[in-house]
């Protein structure tokens, strides 16, 4: 993590994705999060969902990290100066 700017890997897809429930609502079709913890080699992450519920998910890190895919080599972008 010396350089945390720079993108490894990331995953093929979204890691949240709105089911069928999700799809009709106040606001359709949105899934988000804001923060997670990682206790004992697990991501547990709170969600909402077309402001009208929240809910709470759960993946092993070994499992997320291991779906992930390199990215290729790019450098970092730069902020206005």
């Amino acid at each position: 993590m010396h350089r945390p700017e720079r993108v490894v890997a990331r995953l093929p897809g979204a890691l949240l994705s709105p089911d069928e429930a999700d799809r009709d609502g106040y606001v359709p079709n949105v899934v988000y999060s804001c923060g997670g913890l990682v206790p004992a080699g697990g991501l547990w992450l709170p969600y909402g969902a077309r402001d009208a519920r929240v809910g709470f998910t759960t993946v092993a890190v070994a499992a997320l990290t291991g779906a992930m895919v390199r990215s290729p080599e790019r450098p970092a972008a730069r902020a206005a100066e």
